[in-house]
C-alpha cells in the first residue's frame, strides 16, 4: 500500500466549470457510462465472444481499480472505452463538457473518435513513446491536441520534475535532468514516468490507465498515484505531508519529498478527473474509490470501497453480527452492497440493479411495526441515509424512545429470538436502508453458532433496551 486509505464516507465532488464553454455534468451522473457491451475477436468460424454484456457506471471524480486475472478482457474493455477498437455491440457514452453533453462511441465516424480522444488520458502498459522525440518533445505532442495558455515546455518540465526526471532528486541534491533524454537513454521505469507526464500534463477529465506502476519503485509509484488523487479531489497539505517520511518508515509504500508536495499543488491545479486504471498492483488497492472485477469477460463485482467501509463499520456495532466469524461477516456485509457511494442517493435504476438490497421509505411510513410477527421474511436494518424515531406503545401510550441516523441499525433481535417486534420504527426523513433477510443470515451465522449462542444469553437477559 502507498499510503493510508482516505476516511469512511469522504465526500467526492465532481468536476469544476473551467471555462466559459465548459458545463458541469448533472448531479449523480456518471462520467462514463457503459451498457451491454459484447465483444468478439476474429470472424466466421473462428469468432470468439470476449466480452459479455458488461455495464459500470464511473462517477466524476472515482478513482476506479479494475482487477482480474490475466485475459479476462480489462485491456479490452478499457481500449473500447478509449475508442481504440471498434464498439461492436452495446453502449459507451463519455461526458464532454465542453460540449455539455455525452459523445457516444457506437456507429460514430472516425472524426468523432478523435474528439472523444482527446477528452481521455492514456497511460499504456507499453509506454509507446516517440523514439525520435525528447521527453520533453514527447510530452509537447500531448499538449498540442490541448493548447493551455500557460508555457507548455515550463508545464512539461513541471511534471517531469515532480515525477523525479528533473534536476533535482528525492532528497533534493542536484542530478542530470531527463528533459532532454530519447526513450533509448531511459530505462524502463523512466520511460513509463514520461508516458504518465504525457497523458497527465493536459489535466484530462477521464485518464484510462493499464497497468502503470508495475514497471515503477515505490517512491515513484507513490508519486503517480498521488497525483491522480490529487487530479480528482484536493487534498489538504497537511494530509500529503504525512507522506514525506524517512526511508526507513515509508518501506515499501514509497514517500515524497517536501518539495514535491510543494510542485504538485501547481502540477495539479484543477481538480475532477476520473480515472480508471487496471491494475495488478496491490499497493494502490486501498486508494481506490471503487473497485471492478473482472472474471472470464464478465464484471463479476463493483465494490464501492466506502460503501462496503460503512457497511462492514455499521453492521459490526450490532453484537449478533460482531459475534459471526470475520470471513462470515465480509461476505454477509459484501452481500447487501449496491455499488453507490453512501454519500449519493440512491436512484430507481440501482434498486432495479440489486434488487432486495436496499428499501426507500418516505417520511412517515413505518418500516417495521410493534407486534409484527417475524419469519423467514423478516429482516435486519442498517440504516444508509436519514433518520428514524423509535416507538413503543405502552398500554395505549406512545413513547418514543430514540432517534437513529446513518450508520446505525435495528430489527435483528426479534428474529434471532424468534420474538415478535416490541417496536415500531417510522422514517423521520427519507430513509434508506441496507437489508439483510432472517434466511440470510442464518446461513452465515450458522458456522458461528458458539458465539452467537453467547450473544443470545445476553439477550434472553435483558437489559430494557428496545429489541425490534
Amino acid at each position: 500500500m502507498f499510503s493510508e486509505p482516505r476516511e469512511n464516507g469522504s465526500p467526492r465532488p465532481g468536476p469544476r466549470s473551467e471555462g466559459s464553454g465548459a458545463r458541469l455534468l448533472p448531479p449523480g451522473q456518471p462520467v462514463l457510462r457503459i451498457r451491454g457491451v459484447n465483444h468478439y475477436f476474429g470472424s466466421g468460424d473462428t469468432r470468439t465472444q470476449v466480452l459479455f454484456d458488461n455495464n459500470l457506471e464511473v462517477m466524476p471524480g472515482e478513482l476506479v481499480i479494475m482487477s482480474g486475472p490475466s485475459g479476462s478482457g480489462k485491456t479490452t474493455i478499457l481500449t473500447l472505452i478509449g475508442g481504440l477498437r471498434t464498439l461492436q455491440e452495446g453502449e459507451i457514452e463519455v461526458w464532454d463538457a465542453d460540449r455539455g453533453g455525452y459523445r457516444t462511441l457506437q456507429g460514430v465516424p472516425e472524426a468523432e473518435l478523435v474528439h472523444v480522444r482527446r477528452l481521455i488520458g492514456f497511460i499504456f502498459q507499453r509506454h509507446n513513446l516517440f523514439d525520435s522525440l525528447t521527453a520533453v518533445q514527447n510530452i509537447r505532442m500531448a499538449q498540442q491536441l490541448k493548447e493551455r495558455g500557460t508555457d507548455p515546455d515550463a508545464d512539461a518540465r513541471d511534471v517531469l520534475t515532480y515525477l523525479l526526471l528533473g534536476e533535482k532528486d528525492l532528497a533534493g541534491k542536484p542530478q542530470k535532468s531527463r528533459f532532454d533524454y530519447k526513450p533509448a537513454q531511459l530505462s524502463g521505469g523512466q520511460r513509463q514516468r514520461v508516458a504518465i507526464a504525457r497523458a497527465l500534463v493536459n489535466r484530462p477529465k477521464l485518464v484510462l490507465a493499464d497497468e502503470p506502476t508495475a514497471a515503477l519503485d515505490a517512491n515513484s509509484g507513490l508519486a503517480v498515484v498521488t497525483l491522480v488523487q490529487e487530479l480528482a479531489r484536493a487534498r489538504p497539505e497537511t494530509e500529503l505531508m504525512r507522506l514525506v517520511r524517512s526511508a526507513d518508515e515509508a518501506g515499501e509504500n514509497g514517500r515524497l519529498a517536501e518539495w514535491q508536495v510543494t510542485l504538485l499543488k501547481r502540477v495539479a491545479a484543477e481538480h475532477g478527473t476520473t480515472s480508471l486504471i487496471v491494475t495488478h498492483d496491490a499497493r494502490i488497492m486501498n486508494l481506490a474509490d471503487r473497485i471492478v472485477h473482472m472474471e472470464r469477460g464478465r464484471i463479476e463485482s463493483n465494490v464501492v470501497v466506502a460503501e462496503r467501509l460503512f457497511v462492514r463499520e455499521g453492521l459490526r456495532q450490532s453484537p449478533a453480527f460482531a459475534a459471526v466469524l470475520p470471513e462470515e461477516q465480509e461476505k454477509l456485509a459484501d452481500s447487501v452492497l449496491i455499488g453507490v457511494h453512501p454519500n449519493e442517493d440512491v436512484r430507481p435504476d440501482h434498486l432495479v440493479r440489486s434488487p432486495g438490497r436496499v428499501e426507500v421509505y418516505e417520511p412517515g411510513q413505518f418500516i417495521v411495526r410493534q407486534g409484527e410477527a417475524v419469519n423467514e421474511g423478516s429482516k435486519f436494518y442498517l440504516i444508509r441515509r436519514g433518520t428514524v424515531e423509535v416507538l413503543r406503545d405502552v398500554d395505549g401510550a406512545v413513547q418514543k424512545l430514540t432517534e437513529l441516523g446513518a450508520g446505525r441499525y435495528f430489527g435483528e433481535v426479534a428474529f434471532l429470538l424468534d420474538q415478535p417486534r416490541n417496536a415500531s420504527v417510522r422514517a423521520l426523513t427519507r430513509v434508506e436502508v441496507y437489508t439483510v433477510s432472517r434466511s440470510a443470515f442464518d446461513r452465515f451465522q450458522s458456522v458461528s453458532r458458539p458465539f452467537i449462542e453467547r450473544v443470545l444469553a445476553n439477550f434472553r437477559a435483558g437489559d430494557g433496551s428496545p429489541r425490534m
